[in-house]
């Protein structure tokens, strides 16, 4: 069993360092693509991007979670040719329901975008990669189902490479002609910056493709050894297919859709209200184009969690193993929160230095404020994505659905109420995502103590990592804002500023690494199952703090 657990963390330590990887390229790539295409552009790009999304997510962007669910259950019991037809199944299925989905993101922008015409060519050139992306989603679902997550990684990393190259390119070679027109070039150079998406996921998809031919003949052999009489048949295989997918999709797209209930909240709320078209765009580039991303680079990291746990989970139900499943759902959302609690409050301690450093132009303080208000919502999205795959792994795929509705509920009424009655404007749909984390956080946590009798540890879950990220706010605070309040000539500078900022991030990580190793008197073994663990091990010895 402590193999088993250990796989399973190192796993999921592997997928976080490939996202962080991702999510590191990605803020990388958008800093040039913003100079490139202006505030308008981005706001042009995600709305179109969030339609795009929203899409993906009802059509077949979960099909990997389901298909890694469905396969492993099969695996379990040795049933490898059975494994191998619902892989071929949820093929056809997302050819055909991506299909559809596509159709309707190019013949349907018009009328998604009403409001921000100038948004519709982004979203049809994204149209074709809903089918793209789920046929990727296949492949990575059938390594996930194996508890192998390698090649999910190393894929994700070269899509997100193509993807920064793609876009700002062809953002750069497409706005040449409208230099000067901060319309034209938002719309086109939004549609440029599209078109990386499609070429990323084309790459994945190649490298996925090498990966499985490299494996055929494992495949073959393990179907040859399969002695399972009944096989089922591909109506049966795209029956539980549909019934697995069909709860998840509504559990992710309610759980995602939130970013579109949002902007049109915004938009319409603020049209109502006389706000200018493109004051409108440059607020809401604001929160969805600057915040977010930089929010969800550690919420990603859950996400790389959740993905390694519903196929673990899965398969210790299967096979009546429930204290290993509870095990395993321990040490991972202790793996997620001790990233997730540190990366909040470095968020909101920084908040102005990460602004300036990623986008330098435009209104950095704004940016900044709405990043440390809504830092805290990387904990509750953190628990929350976790808590999600916890229950798809059990079996459960309907609660994530409830629970995500109910939140959506909330999230609808402040962001109504904050938008359309007050002045808050982007900072209501900031405390609207606030709220819609938090409600599902707590939601998911009764879910989870009723199908599993489960209660979080919240000692050494969040109280333990906010004492060690709470000295290590104050430390961080201390390095980056007493040199830059008392020398703001020489740390007003963007290099200055830039390289005072990168020391204090390396300083809190040190900090908080001593502070929370001391504090939960963890193992040797433990810190060694923690991401780049045994290099952290080996750095602590030397620093004589163990």
């Amino acid at each position: 069993m402590a193999k088993r657990k250990s796989n399973v963390v190192r796993e999921a330590a592997f997928l976080m360092a490939a996202q962080m990887v991702c999510s590191v390229i990605g803020l990388i790539y958008r800093s040039p693509m913003h100079l490139v295409i202006g505030d308008v552009g981005d706001g042009y790009y995600q709305y179109a991007y969030e339609w795009y999304a929203i899409i993906l997510l009802i059509s077949s962007y979960s099909i990997p979670s389901a298909l890694s669910k469905v396969m492993a259950d099969r695996l379990a019991k040795g049933q490898y040719k059975n494994a191998q037809k619902v892989f071929h199944a949820s093929i056809f299925y997302v050819l055909a329901v991506g299909g559809a989905g596509a159709l309707i993101a190019f013949f349907g922008a018009p009328f998604f975008l009403t409001k921000q015409p100038d948004a519709v060519p982004a979203l049809r050139v994204l149209a074709p990669t809903i089918v793209f992306a789920g046929l990727l989603g296949c492949l990575r679902g059938y390594f996930q189902a194996q508890n192998t997550m390698f090649p999910t990684g190393v894929s994700r990393v070269a899509e997100q490479i193509v993807n920064a190259i793609v876009s700002v390119l062809a953002a750069w070679l497409l706005t040449r002609p409208y230099v000067g027109n901060e319309t034209l070039t938002g719309r086109f150079g939004a549609a440029g910056g599209t078109l990386g998406t499609g070429a990323g996921v084309l790459a994945g998809i190649l490298l996925m493709l090498f990966t499985y031919y490299v494996n055929r003949k494992t495949i073959r052999k393990r179907m040859k050894r399969d002695k399972t009489k009944k096989t089922e048949s591909y109506g049966q295989v795209l029956r539980v297919i549909f019934l697995m997918v069909t709860p998840i999709i509504f559990a992710t797209g309610i759980y995602n859709c939130t970013a579109i209930v949002d902007q049109n909240i915004f938009t319409w709320l603020m049209d109502w209200r006389k706000v200018p078209p493109q004051e409108v765009t440059r607020q809401y580039a604001l929160f969805s184009y600057r915040v977010k991303p930089i929010l969800n680079i550690p919420v990603s990291l859950a996400s790389a969690t959740s993905t390694a746990l519903i196929p673990a989970v899965a398969t210790a139900i299967s096979a009546g193993r429930n204290d290993e499943a509870t095990d395993r759902i321990n040490e991972c959302m202790r793996l997620s929160m001790f990233l997730a609690v540190p990366a909040s409050v470095g968020l909101a301690v920084l908040s102005y230095p990460v602004i300036r450093i990623m986008y330098p132009t435009g209104d950095v303080r704004g940016a900044a404020i709405l990043l440390a208000m809504g830092a805290v919502s990387v904990i509750f999205y953190s628990l929350s994505t976790v808590t999600n795959g916890v229950l798809q792994g059990l079996g459960h795929p309907g609660d994530p659905v409830k629970n995500a509705a109910i939140a959506l509920c909330l999230n609808v009424i402040a962001a109504v109420l904050l938008v359309g009655f007050t002045p808050a404007g982007v900072y209501g749909i900031l405390a609207a995502t606030v709220l819609y984390a938090a409600a599902v956080m707590v939601l998911n946590a009764v879910s989870l103590k009723k199908y599993l009798d489960y209660r979080h540890d919240l000692d050494r879950l969040l109280i333990q990592p906010l004492k060690a990220a709470a000295l290590m706010g104050a430390a961080v605070a201390v390095i980056y804002w007493l040199p830059a309040l008392l020398l703001p000539g020489i740390f007003g500078r963007y290099l200055a500023s830039a390289v005072l900022t990168l020391i204090a991030v390396l300083a809190g990580i040190l900090i908080y690494v001593i502070f929370y190793t001391r504090t939960t008197r963890m193992t040797d073994e433990e810190i060694r199952k923690l991401p780049f663990g045994t290099k952290i091990l080996v750095l602590l010895k030397k620093l004589k703090v163990r």
